[in-house]
């Protein structure tokens, strides 16, 4: 009897971690096929539409606007909502002052398979906020790997 319910119970959490193991892979090739534009575009930090833009490459890019003017903590705080969202984090920014009128954030995730090597680190997602001091809003672009326009 003993061995039959050490079996089950082996069984069971090697059932368990299989799942768990799947789910894992399918999220991840779910964000890489089609979160780039759901996460932006769905996201509750944009309060403009977003659209995307045209890319050159393999690098996409989204684009939109936030009402007024975002300081430094602010745009930094929206750069790590953004790469959280495909379950990634921040890997550098552009260290700009709070009176600076744009910033950059460069960040990670496993869920892209394009990346690029800057600074010795890997990349793959891109923010940058820059001030629209005429219209008084912020653009947002977010690229991965990279941004290859102005903003």
């Amino acid at each position: 009897m003993g061995k039959n319910k050490f079996f089950a119970a082996a069984f069971a959490a090697f059932v368990l971690w299989a799942i768990v193991i799947l789910q894992t892979v399918l999220t991840r090739w779910y964000v890489s096929q089609t979160a780039f534009e759901q996460a932006f575009a769905k996201s509750d930090i944009m309060k403009a539409s977003t659209q995307e833009a045209a890319a050159d490459s393999d690098n996409r890019v989204m684009e939109g606007v936030v009402n007024g003017r975002l300081n430094a903590s602010e745009q930094q705080t929206m750069a790590d909502k953004l790469f959280r969202q495909f379950g990634g984090g921040e890997v550098m920014n552009s260290n700009s002052d709070s009176s600076s009128d744009y910033y950059v954030a460069y960040g990670y995730t496993s869920g892209f398979e394009s990346s690029k090597k800057v600074n010795g680190r890997r990349i793959n997602m891109m923010a940058a906020f820059s001030y629209d001091e005429k219209k008084d809003v912020t653009k947002v672009v977010f690229g991965t790997p990279l941004i290859n326009s102005d903003f």
